[in-house]
C-alpha cells in the first residue's frame, strides 16, 4: 500500500526531488554512489559543501599463497645450492633442530665450504617418495609428524672420478614447504 502511494507521488518532480532529499538522511548507498550523498541539504542547496565524505578505502588485494613446493622439487634445489656454493641461501631450507645443531649460520657455511673441497654433488634424482604420518630420527632422538620420506639418488664427483651413491632423505613441514635435517657430521 506504501508503495502504490509512492509510486503515485513520484509522478510529480516536486514531490519526487523532496523525498528523495528526506530519504538522503536516513538511508544507507553503495559505496560506488556514495559521493552523490555527501552532503542533502533540505532547503536551499549549498554552492559547495565544507567537505566531503568518501567511502573508505578498498583493501588491496592480497596475492595468492604460494603453492607448498613438492618435497623432491625442495630436496633438488636444496642440492642445487649446494652444487652452486650457495649456502647462505641453504640455511634457511634446514628445519630448526639441525640449525640448532650447527649452532650458527657461519659455522655451517665454513663446514659446507670445506665439504665442497672433498667431494661436489653433481646430480640429485628424487625417486619415490612417501609422507609418513610419524617418524623418529634414532641418531638425534627426535619424533616428527607427516614427515617426507624420499629416495635420491645423488651422482659425486670427487677429483676425478664420480660415484653414485643412494640415501634415504626426510623433510618435515614447516609452514612455507619443507625443511631438511642435514645435521653436522660426527666428527
Amino acid at each position: 500500500m506504501i508503495l502504490a502511494l509512492l509510486s503515485q507521488l513520484r509522478g510529480w518532480q516536486v514531490l519526487d526531488r523532496l523525498i528523495n532529499r528526506i530519504a538522503g538522511h536516513f538511508t544507507t548507498w553503495p559505496a560506488d554512489d556514495f559521493t552523490r550523498f555527501t552532503a542533502t541539504p533540505i532547503g536551499q542547496p549549498a554552492a559547495t559543501p565544507l567537505y566531503t565524505a568518501q567511502p573508505p578505502a578498498a583493501r588491496p588485494l592480497k596475492p595468492p599463497e604460494p603453492l607448498s613446493i613438492a618435497p623432491g622439487a625442495f630436496e633438488v634445489r636444496f642440492n642445487r645450492l649446494q652444487s652452486e656454493g650457495r649456502y647462505e641461501q641453504m640455511w634457511s631450507m634446514l628445519a630448526e633442530d639441525a640449525q640448532r645443531s650447527w649452532g650458527s649460520e657461519e659455522k655451517f657455511v665454513e663446514a659446507m665450504e670445506r665439504q665442497s673441497g672433498g667431494a661436489q654433488v653433481v646430480e640429485a634424482e628424487v625417486g619415490a617418495v612417501n609422507i609418513v604420518p610419524e617418524w623418529t630420527d634414532q641418531h638425534h632422538n627426535r619424533t616428527y609428524r607427516n614427515v617426507a620420506r624420499l629416495a635420491v639418488r645423488y651422482r659425486l664427483k670427487h677429483e676425478y672420478r664420480e660415484l653414485t651413491v643412494y640415501r634415504q632423505v626426510h623433510l618435515i613441514p614447516a609452514a612455507d614447504g619443507w625443511r631438511t635435517l642435514c645435521y653436522p657430521q660426527a666428527s
